[in-house]
């Protein structure tokens, strides 16, 4: 996926060469929108172009030419909160214990104001008391697909799967789920690994026209939905830890969850780890 912001010299002159393939489509911030062989172009009335599709060479030297002249979009200039738009994230990865969880959440356009409104955005930037708020609020109100790793099967598949393949896998479900229950326009992966190597880790059913984002919760609504929601199924996995366990768990993987590691072998209950911990980090050397 590339984003860029055509002149109208530039937008007049790609209507034209691609005329035989430019298809209808119900948004109304688009003006033009071309389909080739799996690649799609959406010209919206702002100037604003995305080059969607795992084929875009079927736009020959336009789509080169384009994407090296014309200006990356600034991060509030993108085009995802002009379409109807499934937002894929996930938490979880960088704490000792509890588990991973990867969540994608279906935006419509129509209601990009309501969570702005509601203050929705990177779920790192907000404390767990508004994440329990937020997302419950997501969880009623929106299509939602989410998929929670626990600490047993992660410990189980360490040794065959690393971090990157299993959350490949995790997100490939969810969205492949979520897409045959709605109609989306777009669908936008916060990206952990470039695109060649994510697909590498996927087989049997492959969901493909996936546009990949650095700081993807920026640049979409739906993605900063979507690291809600995770962070929101997180908290709560977290909390039954707690209480199943009797630990007062630290988050993170610094020197708290350190000591917590040193008092549970103390009191000689390694055992524990396998369902609460994800044993292969640096801190249980």
């Amino acid at each position: 996926m590339k984003s860029v912001k055509m002149n109208e010299n530039q937008i007049q002159e790609f209507t034209i060469k691609f005329k035989d393939y430019e298809t209808d489509i119900k948004n109304e911030y688009i003006d033009h929108f071309y389909k080739i062989n799996g690649a799609t172009v959406s010209i919206f009335k702002s100037g604003k172009v995305l080059f969607q599709g795992s084929n875009l060479d079927v736009f020959g030297d336009y789509f080169n030419t384009y994407t090296q002249l014309s200006l990356d979009l600034d991060e509030d200039d993108t085009p995802y909160d002009y379409m109807d738009t499934i937002g894929a994230d996930e938490v979880g990865t960088g704490d000792t214990f509890g588990p991973i969880v990867c969540a994608s959440v279906f935006v419509r356009k129509s209601d990009i104001e309501y969570l702005k409104e509601l203050g929705v955005k990177d779920s790192k930037k907000l404390s767990d008391e508004r994440i329990m708020k937020l997302g419950k609020i997501i969880e009623e109100k929106f299509e939602h697909q989410v998929n929670i790793l626990r600490n047993e099967i992660y410990n189980d598949i360490k040794d065959k799967y690393n971090m990157n393949e299993m959350k490949a896998r995790l997100h490939n479900q969810n969205i492949l789920l979520l897409s045959k229950r709605v109609k989306y326009e777009a669908v936008c992966l916060d990206e952990f690994v470039n695109r060649d190597k994510y697909f590498s880790y996927l087989n049997d059913e492959v969901f493909k026209d996936i546009s990949f984002e650095m700081k993807g919760e920026s640049k979409s609504c739906a993605v900063a939905a979507a690291s809600i929601l995770a962070r929101y199924f997180f908290l709560l996995e977290y909390e039954r830890l707690i209480k199943e366990y009797g630990y007062s768990l630290p988050k993170g993987s610094g020197t708290k969850v350190k000591e917590m590691i040193e008092k549970i072998r103390n009191e000689k209950k390694d055992d524990l780890f396998y369902h609460i911990a994800k044993t292969n980090f640096k801190n249980f050397d």
